[in-house]
């Protein structure tokens, strides 16, 4: 090969290979739910599609149980990103806790209160026991109104806690409790098992954020980049969801992330999907649903007038 010939091939491999992208390693990020339930879906939808994987994320999933206990980790920094419910974010902040709600994927509050074949009606509760999440939350106080609306006395209903749906779905299934709050699917599973729909809380209050997305204030501040890419995914996962031409793979997911039959499954997306809207669009919070939550807790005296601003907990300025 002449001097002339070997300049060239060595030009011709130095710009291949300098046309190659480099490897960017994933950013790993460990994200807390509480349990495999519907109100996961566009996370499900997420890692099924691909779509963290599109962003460059390497999602960790942390099921811990417990809304409470997703703050505390979110906190102690053992996750780095949590959903949990508003009512934790409300409270949590109020104790000092340094997280941020940065948006919500689930808004609405798809709970139901099911209940023993025997009880069918407000009347038929007074003297039993009933599970919910816990003590002071929205679902404890809309029980509340709603036995209150009944003419039922709170104490005469006898009230213990769990925050999991899926523990309260198993007190209820060995006759632990007559009645208990349960997200779906389980709801629908319940209610195929001859148990009564006793309280549809969706239909019983309107406006009313449920799940939010939260993180450390000093691990946003850090990691921006990340976090707009986290909420990216999500936000695709939810616009997935929504369009009709993925019903039946999003039956499927559900099935098979949830572990329940076609049946129940196709009545939560029709829930869920067609019906109740459940999931937010841009991950948005809109304004009376977050303040609806504040003045509940105003209300019960956790939250002080003068300290009611959205901006003291939500920082949607990453869904830019």
């Amino acid at each position: 090969m002449t001097i002339k010939k070997a300049f060239i091939a060595a030009s011709v491999l130095a710009l291949a290979f300098g046309a190659a992208s480099p490897v960017v390693a994933q950013t790993k990020l460990i994200v807390g739910q509480v349990s495999r339930t519907a109100t996961n879906w566009p996370h499900f939808v997420a890692e099924a599609q691909g779509l963290f994987k599109a962003e460059n994320l390497a999602i960790q999933t942390e099921y811990v149980g417990n809304v409470a206990t997703i703050a505390q980790q979110v906190v102690g920094g053992s996750l780095d990103i949590g959903n949990t419910t508003f009512e934790i974010v409300v409270q949590a902040v109020e104790v000092g806790a340094p997280i941020m709600l940065i948006g919500s994927a689930t808004i609405k509050y798809p709970y139901t209160m099911l209940s023993a074949k025997d009880v069918k009606s407000a009347a038929d509760i007074k003297g039993k026991k009933v599970m919910l999440p816990v003590p002071k939350n929205d679902i404890a106080n809309f029980f509340e109104s709603w036995l209150q609306a009944n003419g039922i006395k709170s104490s005469d209903v006898d009230k213990i806690y769990d925050g999991s749906s899926t523990n309260r779905y198993a007190a209820l299934t060995t006759g632990a409790v007559s009645a208990a709050a349960v997200t779906s699917p389980l709801d629908f599973m319940g209610e195929a098992a001859g148990f009564n729909k006793l309280i549809d809380f969706a239909s019983f209050v309107k406006a009313y954020g449920f799940v939010g997305i939260i993180a450390r204030k000093d691990w946003l501040a850090r990691n921006r980049p990340a976090t707009e890419a986290y909420l990216r995914a999500m936000s695709k996962a939810v616009d997935w969801l929504y369009d009709p031409a993925n019903k039946e793979a999003a039956i499927a997911l559900l099935m098979r992330e949830t572990k329940q039959d076609r049946n129940v499954s196709e009545k939560t997306y029709k829930y869920f999907i067609e019906d109740l809207k459940v999931f937010s669009p841009k991950l948005t919070i809109p304004d009376a649903d977050f303040n609806n939550v504040l003045k509940a807790f105003q209300d019960m005296g956790v939250v002080k007038a003068k300290d009611a601003n959205k901006d003291k907990y939500v920082d949607l300025s990453f869904l830019k």
